[in-house]
């Protein structure tokens, strides 16, 4: 029976007392017992046939909320023992979760259905992804446990993912007459992501379906998160360590959601161990970020989530740890390589049940293009002239002996690439304390080289000032401007001040319960009222969503390419309408130029490669100094040498070193088995001794002799891997602009090229009428599809 009130159905049941239009009253007929009441209306209700229902199922009155779903959504409910799914498993799109093996002993089984209101909005992969949710916490899979790993790449959508997952969870049990399978939520993420896991709860499921409580305030009681009036928790992982005690303590909690689960991939983990006091079989880890190819942090995490699936850790050393890491060295004997590829064969078999890793490749045709600028700027004389003096310092040779020094002088040339204002001590250090290195390094340079410690000098911040007028002036579009350090950010904030142009901004000062409403305000202003969004990629680098900004300039590079990656996303995912354009700022001959090709072979080399005896995590990781303090061991002097030189020729290195014959016109180079031939040639012609340097291989001295062989092979297979990521750009000489080869029929063929108004005339202005500077080439790669769908949850 459809669920009413009695007094409507005694209403509806008992003839009226008003007279007719046409007569007097009626006679009142003999007054029916209230079971026949009943009877009577039911009768009537048959008598008249089936109508769409307009009643909603009885709210529990434990619930402070209204009923979460459409009065559409939620299917009639029938006799007490026929069992009838929440929602209607035969609809058009509904997606039918998978049924348990067994049902217990006197009970029954009924579809769980995910609620259409959200389903509809759900993309293919997120909807295959709810379902590899469930059916893992629900031990409906091939292996021992309840916990997953969602490791999809940004902006594909696990927030919204994980939401519909635990909306179903929340309010259906595939048991018939049984409570729905989870009663408590707990979500764990990092502080400045509390306030967005609120707002998107807020967006898919609005204010009265769900009880959602942000324990960020030191005030905020546990006792709210009850299961009644709070059936979802949000906590940061340092404040969890203070309260998991009195948790765990507490009603049970059915789920642990671990966001930016990359945190917990070592064993004594304080965040994982207060998790684990929980006691909570259900656990989800979510990640943007792969798993890095460090094994002992793998097995942590999986232990994490599936308490001992891979066994003992010793066990796994012993069974997978040791014979995968012996096949991939260069000496490994066909006997290793053979016993690395099966245990490495049975890891994926075995852990592949629970890990599902989806790439931003298949939203291609959901999101609207992106255009990526890699701008090559020269320095400046000033810029160059510091540089130089810098590599003559007694700092430079140190460095060359001290893994330490070398880390600090990396640091040092990163700031002086981003403005030579930063080699001041007072201005050149994220905190308010004095750098003591660049202290040392000032008494070390020539007298008088702090005069041109200046803004004005920067080729970067030219070369920004210019772009950010020229896009202010011709388009009503936005920008987010990133940076590693909040050092440049406070350069950067100085010149936006003297210009006029609107900003905000969002580093580590910002407390976390602020950071959300910045954004919105961001997003929601037109740019006249908020025109740039300054952004420390430490402070933001995941979880923002800043889609009403439709250009973002990288003005530094890291060594991981994942955090420029990360920064990228921040515009460049679902609900963005603007074809996107990314400008990557990098100095010319130096450093940076150098950095950049290393991002560009980690992303190209394959695991086979990034294996075959280099450190698991690479070069590139390990000279950015985090982590181990002999990170840049594995250079040697003269490869340091290579790494901190300053190129000041013609031309470019990064294209000298693909052999593109386009000649910098960003014409087509599809000349595969040229270059094939030039690079076997260049190869048989190394002796042991004079092995080139190769971005990615940093230790490739120490595999000479004896190795040669393999040492070559890996040189090769860099070398190919490097050429194939950057042929995927353009490649553009703007000597043609206004160099000494400058004319203009080259120059119109190549501005046409660039396809982008702003940075047309930003290239076009001749550099020496300005004190030199200036970019010297630009790399150009366009992505995505011209298809932009609805505001679909890319977070």
């Amino acid at each position: 029976m459809p669920s009413t009130s009695v007094g409507k159905l005694i209403q509806k049941a008992m003839p009226t007392s008003e007279p007719s239009p046409s007569g007097p009253a009626a006679t009142e007929p003999a007054k029916l017992s209230l079971k026949d009441q009943i009877k009577a209306s039911i009768a009537k209700e048959k008598a008249e046939g089936p109508k769409k229902s307009t009643l909603q199922p009885a709210v529990p009155r434990a619930s402070a909320f209204k009923q979460p779903l459409k009065q559409s959504t939620v299917q009639v409910q029938g006799s007490k023992e026929s069992p009838v799914p929440r929602h209607d498993p035969k609809a058009t799109g509904a997606l039918v979760f998978k049924r348990p093996r067994s049902v217990p002993n006197g009970r029954q089984l009924v579809d769980v259905v995910l609620d259409p209101a959200i389903g509809k909005l759900l993309r293919p992969h997120q909807r295959e992804g709810v379902k590899f949710l469930y059916e893992c916490v629900m031990g409906l899979r091939d292996f021992n446990g309840q916990g997953c790993i969602l490791a999809d790449d940004m902006g594909l959508g696990k927030t919204l993912t994980t939401i519909a997952l635990l909306w179903t969870l929340l309010r259906q049990n595939p048991i018939h007459k049984k409570s729905p399978v989870v009663k408590k939520a707990l979500i764990v993420c990092p502080v400045s992501l509390i306030r967005n896991w609120k707002r998107e709860f807020k967006k898919w499921l609005g204010l009265d379906r769900l009880g959602v409580l942000e324990f960020e305030d030191q005030n905020t009681s546990l006792d709210y998160f009850d299961g009644k009036v709070y059936q979802v928790m949000i906590i940061g992982y340092e404040r969890l360590r203070t309260v998991a005690d009195e948790l765990a303590s507490g009603p049970p909690i059915d789920i642990v959601i671990c966001d930016e689960g990359h945190r917990l991939k070592t064993m004594k983990n304080k965040s994982s161990q207060a998790i684990e006091s929980l006691n909570t079989p259900r656990r989800i880890i979510l990640s943007g970020t792969p798993i890095q190819n460090d094994l002992g942090e793998f097995y942590a995490m999986v232990n994490f989530v599936n308490d001992g699936c891979l066994g003992s850790q010793k066990g796994f050393i012993k069974d997978f740890e040791n014979p995968i890491m012996r096949s991939r060295q260069p000496n490994a004997t066909e006997d290793d390589k053979e016993q690395g590829q099966e245990a490495s064969n049975e890891l994926a078999r075995t852990t592949s049940q629970f890990i599902l890793r989806r790439t931003a490749d298949i939203l291609a045709d959901f999101l609207p293009p992106k255009t990526e600028f890699v701008l090559f700027c020269k320095p400046t004389p000033a810029q160059a002239k510091i540089y130089k003096s810098v590599l003559r310092s007694g700092m430079f040779e140190t460095a060359l002996r001290s893994n330490e020094t070398a880390f600090q002088l990396i640091t040092i040339l990163k700031k002086l690439c981003n403005s030579p204002a930063l080699m001041d001590p007072k201005y050149g250090n994220d905190d308010a304390t004095p750098s003591a290195s660049l202290t040392n390094l000032n008494e070390m340079l020539p007298a008088g080289i702090s005069k041109y410690y200046h803004n004005s000098v920067s080729s970067k911040i030219r070369l920004l000032d210019n772009l950010l007028q020229e896009i202010h002036r011709e388009t009503d579009e936005k920008v987010v401007v990133v940076s590693n350090y909040t050092s440049t950010l406070n350069l950067i904030e100085q010149l936006l001040s003297s210009t006029g142009l609107t900003y905000l901004r969002l580093d580590g000062s910002v407390a976390a319960k602020k950071r959300q409403g910045l954004v919105d305000q961001f997003n929601r202003n037109k740019s006249s009222q908020s025109f740039a969004f300054l952004l420390s990629a430490k402070a933001g680098g995941v979880g923002l969503n800043l889609i009403g900004a439709s250009r973002l300039v990288l003005f530094d590079v890291d060594w991981n390419p994942a955090t420029d990656d990360q920064a990228i996303a921040r515009i460049h995912r679902q609900g963005q309408q603007k074809h996107c354009k990314i400008y990557r700022f990098l100095i010319k001959g130096g450093l940076e130029e150098k950095i950049w090709q290393r991002q560009a072979v980690k992303r190209a080399l394959a695991d086979s490669i990034m294996q075959a005896g280099t450190a698991a995590s690479s070069g590139v990781n390990e000279v950015s100094g985090k982590g181990k303090s002999s990170g840049t061991s594995t250079f040697s002097q003269e490869e340091l040498r290579d790494l901190f030189r300053l190129d000041e020729t013609d031309g470019l290195r990064t294209h000298d070193l693909i052999a593109c014959e386009c000649e910098g016109t960003g014409a087509s180079c599809n000349a595969e088995d040229e270059h094939e031939k030039e690079i076997q040639e260049m190869m048989e012609s190394f002796d042991d001794d004079d092995l080139p340097e190769l971005s990615d291989l940093p230790s490739m001295k120490k595999r000479r002799g004896s190795k040669s062989k393999e040492a070559k092979k890996l040189v090769k297979a860099g070398l190919e891997a490097e050429r194939h990521e950057l042929m995927k750009y353009a490649h553009l000489d703007t000597s043609v602009l206004w160099g000494k080869d400058a004319n203009p029929e080259a120059a119109q063929s190549l501005l046409s090229k660039v396809d982008d108004q702003c940075l047309e005339k930003v290239l076009s202005v001749d550099q020496k009428t300005i004190g030199g500077g200036g970019v010297a080439f630009v790399f150009k790669k366009t992505t995505g599809s011209q298809l932009v769908g609805p505001d679909i949850g890319g977070v």
